[in-house]
This record gives structure tokens, C-alpha cells and sequence, in this order.
């Protein structure tokens, strides 16, 4: 179980992290949208957010994946 457990670990940092960095994305697009006057902007910030949500959607698939019981 510790290596299930590790493995779970390893890829919760790896969901926070790449979830900050796409965050900070989407938010660049949406400051040049809202701030600027970028029209086509929005979609990207529409899409950094969609694949942001893919990863945690990844991550929780993630644990209905591994092997229940002891």
C-alpha cells in the first residue's frame, strides 16, 4: 500500500503544479481580455481552464483506478 500510496502523492504534486501553472495562464489571457481589449483572449482563457479541469479529472480518475482492498 505505501507504494500506492506514494505513487497517489506523486501525482497530486504533479496535479497542483501543472493546475498553478495553467491557472496563471488562464488568467494572463484573461487579464488581456478584460484589461486590454484582446478579443480572442477569452478562448484561451476558456481553454486553459478546460484543460486545467481535464487534470483534475485525470488526477481522480487516478484513484477509482487503483486497487481497493488490503
Amino acid at each position: 500500500m505505501s507504494g500506492d500510496l506514494d505513487l497517489m502523492k506523486q501525482r497530486f504534486v504533479q496535479m497542483i503544479l501543472g493546475c498553478t501553472a495553467l491557472m496563471l495562464i488562464a488568467v494572463a489571457f484573461a487579464i488581456a481580455h478584460f484589461i486590454y481589449g484582446v478579443g480572442w483572449a477569452l478562448w484561451g482563457f476558456v481553454g486553459f481552464m478546460a484543460v486545467s479541469f481535464a487534470l483534475q479529472i485525470w488526477f481522480v480518475r487516478g484513484f477509482a483506478r487503483t486497487k481497493k482492498g488490503g
